[in-house]
């Protein structure tokens, strides 16, 4: 385990799953960074010498998905979404309509920035809303709505089980366009910027991942795309 790694956001999700997938009896990590050394720690590494060893016996960090979906309350043997690895490489792709700094596969992001280039000389305007998402944040969206007094079940048809979501990947956006749409709403497919992209976004190996009547129980979203995770 590179000390490097242990800044990416996502590490402490793919860590723990890439200890439980190696065949060797021993794990062995390096590190001097003060927040990797506890993270290490709460994995169940013990220090030894200049390094920490654990084996898959004395790993004690729980899986955060199934902790993650248990807390919601969200059976996860019922739920019809693919499950999604999440992404070990993630790199900066801008801001959304927000403002707020969002992040991308780098192949998705060399896809979505001559997507949205070409679209642009069109005369269509492509904006996101959403890209990459962790487990956690995924976690807290369906939390908030279910401290608004939402049902599990009808959130459900919105919002995908962590674990569950293409977000994950770092290769789904959710987008927006100029004026012609409510952000997230159905009228998007209404808008000249969805016709653009059913006609174009297969060229730049994006597809819409929930038309009507898709088969993950999901309602229409024709604002998310997704990049196809074949050529990841």
């Amino acid at each position: 385990m590179k000390p490097k790694s242990l800044h990416l956001g996502v590490a402490s999700e793919a860590g723990y799953g890439l200890i439980k997938a190696l065949n060797s009896q021993t794990v062995k990590a390096k590190t001097n960074l003060p927040h990797a050394r506890l993270y290490l720690k709460n994995l169940g590494f013990e220090q030894v010498n200049d390094h920490f060893e654990v084996t898959p016996e004395k790993l004690n960090y729980p899986d955060l998905y199934q902790k993650l979906n248990h807390k919601l309350g969200i059976d996860t043997k019922t739920t019809n979404s693919p499950k999604y690895p999440t992404a070990t490489q993630i790199v900066d792709a801008g801001v959304d309509c927000f403002q707020r700094p969002i992040k991308l596969h780098p192949k998705a992001l060399k896809a979505w920035q001559a997507m949205q280039q070409a679209a642009q000389k069109k005369g269509i305007q492509l904006t996101p809303v959403s890209a990459y998402r962790s487990l956690n944040y995924q976690a807290e969206l369906i939390q908030k709505k279910l401290d608004k007094d939402q049902q599990l079940a009808d959130i459900l048809k919105v919002n995908t089980p962590p674990g569950h979501s293409e977000h994950h990947t770092g290769c789904a956006l959710d987008l927006t366009t100029n004026g012609e749409a409510r952000v997230l709403e159905a009228d998007f497919a209404d808008t000249d910027a969805y016709a653009w992209l059913q006609d174009n976004a297969a060229d730049y190996g994006f597809f819409e991942s929930y038309p009507e009547n898709n088969p993950h129980g999901i309602i229409a979203e024709p604002w998310h795309w997704c990049f196809d995770l074949k050529h990841i």
